[in-house]
């Protein structure tokens, strides 16, 4: 049975694309008046959904931004008015994605609201061979059994963890969700950016006949569930399906999409991405960087934001290119290279470093000769080799130490994988880290001050006694003087409390917070100033 619920778009697909050049169009800022920054975030904190604001107060994350605001109006209105054909409104990266003439690029170029303007780059092909080999069978497992306990994965399941209570979110090409080991997820939402629907699977007189398969292969890699053929490592966990990439022709079309679904897969709350897509057309190797690239910006928004960012490494070695590829350059992600059934470096696998010298991949799993669904057949199955296949399952694995850790974030989760993988101490960049160990990084215990947040510490909060019945303290040291108004979260993201709107001085302050009218529990005490946003836990003891 197939559960969707409706979610809020907090992005906008905007019209058809046109025969023309496509850009992306940047704007200087999202203009907030002066002295409205306050007011511009507390309506930037009603955009955002429940689960995503309890995802961001465990991870430490700004419960928002003034990036979470939309694109001012009145900015996509002066690029309509040149004749541009606009697609895609960007809130992360504040810029909308345009077909455009040369003539209209030259009138947007000319607008004062514009930073800058920046060619579309073009998907690299990620469709793995298909193949056969004398992979191992096992029991429940079926033919998919060797992916699975090369990084021990069984051994988990055979703990109850199935990845429940996770939310993850794949980005690919469509999904057939009726597959004999697909018709029993849990699927929470569904959207196809393509044809701007709810509909992931083929679409007739829309698709072709190949749309679905890439994302099938990856799902059934990551979640599939169909005893004596395959078991996929979060087979119980939640899914958001987001249909981003369009087969036909690999040209410039896709990268805004991806980027809309990473918006999407944050305002519903997801734990995990998994995208198995990547980029380079229009980029050089020293845009590998980290920074650069619109794909490797989405998802270091989104990482910020306290999800854990999941991608492929990319096929390339061997090739012209013979690196990684756009967003797996990114940092505090996982890069996922692959390896075939002995746990040996498969051929295609790209190699690292980023340009700026970072090793990648970030670890690795079995990518050749994976058993998966084929779309074309609701009962049927094939094998199929590439990172498009690694990556799935690194982020299956990944959703199995998040429900054994549930108080990890998810820098915690990728520390635990990086730590605990068959070479963490000797990384290089064939395969980063090495072999991921499920069962390891489940058990890991961290001994020292661990990594739960990627954001500049630019505001400590702390908060004594705690436990507390009655007042809290709270201590607080600023970089900036600035506005702001502390607020009290339960573990559901719900909103208990705010104070008025204060003024905060650089430096150490103290504070005192009358918690007596809340109930026994846990919540999160945050500051969110018109700069910068810290949170503390508290335990509230009656």
């Amino acid at each position: 049975m197939i559960r969707i619920t409706a979610l809020l778009i907090l992005f906008t697909v905007l019209s058809a694309f046109a025969e023309s050049s496509r850009y992306w169009v940047f704007f200087a800022d999202k203009a907030v008046a002066p002295g409205q920054e306050l007011r511009a975030l507390d309506e930037a904190r009603a955009l955002v959904s429940q689960r995503s604001l309890a995802r961001r107060l465990k991870n430490g994350a700004p419960l928002t931004m003034i990036s979470d605001l939309p694109v001012a109006q009145q900015y996509v209105d002066h690029v309509r008015a040149t004749g541009a054909d606009i697609r895609v409104a960007s809130k992360w990266l504040n810029a909308v994605s345009v077909a455009a003439t040369p003539a209209q690029l030259t009138q947007i170029e000319e607008l004062s609201c514009v930073r800058a303007v920046r060619r579309f780059s073009q998907r690299v092909s990620m469709d793995p061979p298909r193949g056969a080999s004398d992979a191992l069978d096992s029991l429940e497992y079926g033919a998919s059994y060797r992916q699975d306990e090369l990084c021990r994965i069984p051994e988990l399941h055979a703990r109850g963890l199935s990845g429940a209570g996770v939310l993850l979110c794949m980005l690919d090409t469509g999904f057939e969700t009726l597959h004999s080991s697909l018709d029993g997820l849990d699927y929470l939402a569904m959207r196809d950016f393509i044809n701007n629907d709810s509909i992931v699977t083929n679409e007739a007189g829309e698709d072709s006949a190949g749309q679905f398969m890439h994302g099938t292969l990856c799902l059934s890699a990551a979640a599939g569930l169909d005893s004596g053929n395959i078991i996929g490592p979060a087979y119980g966990a939640q899914w958001m399906l987001a249909k981003t990439e369009y087969v036909p022709t690999e040209t410039e079309v896709e990268e805004d999409y991806y980027v809309a679904g990473m918006e999407w897969a944050d305002s519903a709350g997801a734990d995990i991405t998994s995208s198995s897509l990547g980029y380079i057309d229009w980029y050089d190797q020293s845009d590998m960087d980290g920074q650069t690239t619109v794909v490797t910006q989405a998802v270091t928004e989104a990482q910020r934001r306290g999800i854990l960012v999941v991608t492929a490494q990319g096929n390339e070695r061997g090739s012209l290119w013979n690196s990684v590829i756009a967003p797996a350059d990114a940092d505090s992600i996982l890069a996922i290279g692959a390896v075939d059934s002995l746990g040996l470096l498969s051929g295609f696998s790209s190699p690292g470093p980023t340009a700026d010298g970072r090793v990648k991949p970030d670890c690795a799993t079995m990518g050749s000769d994976v058993f998966c669904a084929n779309a074309t057949e609701l009962d049927g199955y094939f094998r199929a080799s590439g990172t498009s296949l690694a990556t799935p399952i690194a982020a299956g694995i990944a959703a199995l130490v998040m429900e054994a850790n549930p108080e990890w974030t998810a820098q915690q989760v990728r520390a635990a994988i990086l730590a605990t993988a068959s070479q963490a101490s000797a990384p290089d960049n064939d395969l980063g880290h090495g072999i991921v160990d499920a069962v390891a990084a489940a058990d890991f215990t961290f001994d020292h001050a661990s990594p739960r947040s990627t954001m500049p510490i630019d505001m400590l909060l702390s908060a004594y006694p705690n436990p507390v019945n009655g007042r809290v303290t709270l201590s607080l040291e600023s970089a900036n003087s600035q506005s702001g108004r502390f607020m009290l979260y339960d573990l559901l993201g719900r909103e208990v409390f705010r104070s008025a709107e204060r003024h905060i001085s650089t430096g150490h302050q103290q504070i005192s917070l009358d918690v007596t009218s809340l109930s026994s529990g846990k919540y999160f005490i945050t500051f969110v100033g018109t700069s910068n946003s810290a949170s503390v836990p508290v335990v509230v003891l009656k």
